[in-house]
């Protein structure tokens, strides 16, 4: 499964989503907008693939702030309303950096992968693709594209969630991860795709996480 290339507002939703500190700063209204746009700048021209004015994100900024606040009541009712939770374990995190050119090639392999029953997902960023991967099907991934000289990192818990449709699916994942930052457990990634969430774990994390989160499915 592929991303698109993010728009502004969904790229400064998806920065502060995987940041709770930065969440948090800002649903409290103690952040500056000017600072905190210069912080994630880099990160939104990465996601959004062209230079971007930072007032542009200033504006960004300010908008999820004010519907983070108007959000709250997800709260109350659980943020995963209507909601389904998959848990995986054993999970490898892949980096391969490569042209949105050599990425057209990537994905075909990657595809042909999944087509056979690997178990993986893909998310495609300006200069980089990254794959969330099993033990099993690493093997496979190595031989056909060892070439793009991966960089793996091992030691993974994938959490997916399959929401409930919305638009407010960024509003709620923040909270989620602020929820599980005030539980003592630290994302290391976060990707979306559609209405659904993939959040990566350590895995000593992963069973505090899942009955966290499973709190607020009601």
């Amino acid at each position: 499964m592929s991303t698109r290339r993010s728009s502004v507002q969904e790229a400064v939703r998806v920065i502060i989503t995987r940041n709770p500190y930065l969440y948090r700063g800002i649903r409290m209204q103690v952040v500056n907008y000017s600072a905190a746009a210069r912080y994630i700048q880099d990160d939104v021209e990465s996601l959004s693939g062209s230079d971007v004015d930072p007032n542009t994100i200033v504006t960004a900024i300010m908008r999820f702030s004010r519907e983070a606040i108007e959000a709250q009541p997800l709260e109350r009712r659980g943020a995963l309303h209507g909601s389904r939770l998959n848990l995986e374990t054993d999970i490898k995190d892949v980096t391969l950096r490569a042209s949105r050119r050599e990425q057209v090639e990537i994905v075909k392999q990657l595809t042909e992968l999944q087509s056979r029953g690997l178990k993986l997902r893909f998310y495609q960023f300006p200069e980089s693709l990254k794959i969330v991967t099993t033990s099993e099907a690493m093997t496979q991934i190595m031989q056909d594209l060892w070439q793009y000289k991966p960089e793996i990192r091992e030691g993974y818990t994938e959490l997916n969630i399959s929401m409930a449709k919305g638009d407010d699916r960024y509003d709620r994942i923040a909270l989620l991860s602020d929820l599980l930052f005030r539980n003592g457990v630290h994302l290391v990634d976060a990707f979306f795709s559609g209405d659904e969430a993939s959040l990566i774990l350590r895995e000593e994390d992963a069973s505090k996480a899942f009955e966290v989160l499973r709190s607020q499915i009601r």
